[in-house]
């Protein structure tokens, strides 16, 4: 038996008798206000335990959350952007990249990575500063580099003049990981966005899905 189901147990034996001993101790009681007091008793404390295990629950979540968090960015996931980022510096054009299946497959493999990051992030179980202080400038990097390929990828399975279902999370880090840079260091996000951006972000505003743009306005981005 869990733990949060035997204090839920003891706490309602505990509530019966103190009734009970009060109902023997005060024999001029209402039974029916006995009976509403028992109740109204016994909801307190099962609503109580219920929210602390509930507590309990998201708390290991946000544990499990941050242990997958460095997992997906592991040793596998450095060496694969690696090879990305040598594609970029080289040149190497999207449609030529993505005819080899072992180069679609490192894209996936990365930007599905990045895209789970965001996706905890969206639901609440790593909070956004944690993203912004600890993996800051990577998020950035990753995603100039993974551009023109993962955009050639969605671009074959999506409507190209539609917002982003596919990566939409992982587009909601980067944007999380510029405004951190913009209030932290502004010279250096400038810097990357005169290289790599003609419209002041990575990240297109037409790419962003309604869901990513409700979120990011939530926090006030």
């Amino acid at each position: 038996m869990s733990t949060s189901k035997l204090m839920a147990i003891s706490a309602i034996i505990l509530v019966l008798a103190v009734v009970a001993l009060t109902w023997i101790i005060s024999t001029d009681i209402n039974i029916i206000k006995l009976i509403l007091a028992l109740v109204t008793a016994t909801s307190t404390v099962i609503m109580a335990i219920t929210i602390y295990q509930l507590d309990i629950t998201l708390q290991q979540l946000r544990f499990d959350a941050l242990n997958k968090t460095y997992d997906f960015l592991s040793r596998d996931i450095k060496e694969d952007l690696n090879y990305i980022n040598n594609w970029r510096k080289k040149g190497k054009k999207a449609n030529e990249i993505c005819r080899i299946q072992a180069n679609c497959d490192k894209v996936r493999y990365v930007s599905i990575a990045f895209n789970r990051i965001g996706y905890y992030v969206y639901k609440g179980f790593l909070d956004p500063s944690f993203i912004q202080e600890v993996f800051g400038g990577f998020p950035i990097r990753s995603f100039i580099a993974i551009r023109p390929y993962l955009e050639y990828m969605r671009n074959l399975n999506e409507p190209k003049d539609k917002p982003w279902l596919m990566r939409r999370f992982y587009l909601l880090i980067v944007i999380l990981c510029e405004e951190y840079y913009k209030k932290k260091n502004p010279e250096y996000i400038k810097k990357i966005l005169r290289s790599h951006s003609e419209n002041g972000s990575l990240v297109p505003p037409e790419w962003l899905h309604e869901d990513i743009k409700k979120w990011l306005k939530k926090i006030n981005i």
